[in-house]
């Protein structure tokens, strides 16, 4: 079923451009009519290569973000190491500077938990009321 337009209202535009589809009351010759075919078909070959490109780079554009997610990592990833070499130089002239470590010229013992001594006596609990 085709669509016809009164020739007092203008005919719709196609996708946006500015050519527009012969509607009932408009006499054109079938040069003329070869003519807006040929237009048309040329105006596609554009939209195609349109298309193209925007898909081209629509996966330039998810390869882009991809790859600054990846460098924000990096980046994380080398703050972190930043942060822990800071701490290590800051403990290397505290030691440096006789603040901390071995203050007294004897070797420093690795933490461990203090050993209990077994004791011998047992304590009695007592309850008064």
């Amino acid at each position: 079923r085709r669509a016809f337009w009164l020739p007092s209202r203008s005919p719709p535009s196609l996708g946006g451009s500015p050519s527009t589809l012969t509607m009932a009351g408009e006499h054109l010759t079938a040069a003329e009519l070869r003519a807006r075919i040929e237009e048309q078909r040329a105006l596609r070959v554009t939209l195609q290569e349109d298309r193209s490109t925007l898909t081209r780079e629509l996966e330039e554009a998810k390869e882009r973000q991809q790859l600054r997610r990846e460098l924000e990592q990096e980046c994380r990833i080398n703050t972190g190491i930043r942060a822990s070499n800071g701490v290590k130089g800051r403990i290397r002239i505290r030691i440096d500077n006789d603040e901390t470590g071995d203050l007294d010229g004897t070797p420093q013992q690795t933490e461990q938990k203090p050993k209990r001594t077994p004791s011998s006596t047992l304590a009695k609990s007592t309850v008064s009321y």
